[in-house]
């Protein structure tokens, strides 16, 4: 009888520390989602203002551009530029670059981390990844990498920060390696007399547009601004439409209202 009863002492111990196991998995993974999501949310709120504002400029350039034709106002032949013309694209190319610089800092201090935690990381990772997408982006990601490093230096706090247009076209004009890297972005935008140009970065544009749009509705950071559909050929909508809105950018909550 003595025996039944510590047998049943014991079996009640140890079903007692398996429940409190069982018990102890799912408060440990809550407390962790939890950690999760407190880490992305202020993740997302530090780096989230400055990247929505060198897309906006993207946004507001090339809305600008897009009234004009992309006229400068100097020759579109396609030769080397020179003279203010220089100028223009080392500016317009100052904020692709810097939008990428963002995005670049955003991954490096994102790592080990999920950002799809935030809801609107997990958005954000969307937009990033569709204009990263072979079909959208202006350069090749080697490339985007490379010119977004660039344009990004060490801050006084230890972290990174973006550089200012005087300090980009500095580097250009001084650092062969610099001004290597990112030839094939100025050479596109050197190209804006064309079409196909035209309508590739008019696309991209769209894309950042939806971005700015979604993840600053009320526009507390950017600025509410036109689309430029009848700028738009007929192959970008279909584009636009069917590959941005209808594939990389499906459930997101965007909405497209610029063809």
């Amino acid at each position: 009888m003595k025996d039944t009863w510590w047998l049943s002492v014991f079996l009640a111990a140890l079903s007692g520390g398996l429940i409190a196991k069982l018990i102890d998995y799912p408060v440990a993974w809550i407390k962790a989602s939890r950690r999760e999501k407190k880490s992305a949310k202020a993740l997302v709120d530090a780096h989230l203002d400055p990247l929505l504002k060198a897309a906006d400029a993207i946004v507001g350039k090339t809305t600008s551009l897009a009234e004009r034709d992309f006229s400068f106002q100097t020759d579109q032949r396609g030769s080397a530029p020179s003279g203010v013309l220089t100028q223009d694209l080392i500016g317009l190319a100052y904020l692709y670059a810097r939008f990428w610089g963002r995005i670049n800092i955003l991954a490096e201090e994102s790592l080990g981390m999920s950002l799809a935690a935030d809801e609107r990381g997990a958005k954000l990772q969307r937009f990033i990844a569709c204009l990263g997408s072979q079909r959208i982006r202006l350069v090749n990601r080697t490339h985007q990498n490379a010119i977004g490093e660039i344009t990004t230096e060490l801050s006084f706090n230890g972290g990174r920060r973006t550089i200012g247009l005087v300090e980009f076209g500095t580097k250009i004009a001084e650092d062969g390696s610099a001004d290597t890297w990112c030839k094939p972005l100025v050479q596109l935008l050197a190209k804006t007399h064309t079409k196909a140009a035209r309508q590739r970065l008019l696309v991209y544009g769209v894309a950042v547009h939806a971005l700015v749009d979604t993840l600053d509705p009320d526009h507390q950071s950017t600025h509410p601004r036109m689309s430029y559909a009848n700028k738009l050929s007929k192959n970008s909508k279909q584009e636009i439409v069917h590959l941005v809105f209808g594939e990389y950018l499906a459930d997101v909550g965007a909405t497209n209202r610029y063809t």
